[in-house]
């Protein structure tokens, strides 16, 4: 196997799992999240926005940590690459490898690009963390929030003890729609950096061209040399 198509196949691979369970988990959370927000907004609004109110300071620190892990997983697709193509050419070259005792020099350089791909990925874990921490810190906020004004509304008789719970547990239930989404983003955008890559891969070909060539309809003009080949059947009899 070619280094182009164990690098291509590793990008399909990525794109394959990005497209499959993580994409349906994604679907499933957006309408979720759209159903239980347009019931919570039906019940109370004013609770509501009371509950949601720390969405924007959430969408920020998780814009910020979003571009981090981002940049990470397009680092980590890069160290990857040379490590594979550090090995396809190790193994395609076995035998000079072999001749000029090079396996402790392509095990050290294969080795050190592995371990800077694994530190990579530690730390796309550690911002992972750092989302879930957070939502997680922005939920109890939530049930802060919804319990103090929900009792304020019902005592003021603004609203009954049935549409304080169901707006509650609506924008609870919108919440949990994105705290599920984060366990699978991380999938999604290898899956976005190796559907980019693809991308790029399909436009550098020439689809006329792969087409007329793949069907043996090219030929030369015309093909002059030293040798050239006269009357020779007059000849042979």
């Amino acid at each position: 196997m070619r280094y182009d198509d164990a690098k291509n196949n590793r990008h399909i691979r990525d794109l394959q799992m990005a497209v499959s369970q993580p994409l349906g988990d994604a679907v499933q959370c957006l309408v979720q999240t759209l159903g239980a927000l347009t019931v919570a907004f039906y019940s109370s609004w004013k609770l509501t926005l009371v509950v949601v109110c720390s969405a924007p300071v959430m969408y920020l620190v998780m814009a910020v940590l979003s571009n981090q892990l981002s940049k990470r997983a397009q680092e980590q697709s890069n160290i990857l690459q040379q490590a594979l193509k550090f090995l396809m050419n190790a193994l395609r070259n076995i035998e000079t490898v072999k001749c000029f005792n090079g396996e402790r020099l392509e095990l050290q350089r294969y080795g050190n690009k592995i371990a800077w791909a694994g530190r990579l990925y530690k730390k796309q874990a550690n911002i992972r963390s750092l989302q879930l921490g957070s939502m997680q810190f922005f939920t109890l906020s939530v049930f802060v929030q919804g319990f103090w004004y929900a009792s304020h509304l019902i005592i003021n008789g603004e609203r009954n003890t049935g549409q304080v719970i169901t707006t509650f547990w609506a924008a609870m239930m919108a919440v949990s729609g994105v705290v599920e989404f984060l366990p699978q983003y991380i999938v999604i955008q290898k899956g976005k950096v190796a559907g980019a890559r693809l991308r790029l891969l399909i436009a550098e070909m020439s689809e006329v061209s792969a087409a007329v060539e793949a069907a043996g309809q090219q030929a030369p003009a015309g093909c002059e040399g030293s040798i050239e080949f006269c009357q020779v059947g007059n000849d042979l009899q």
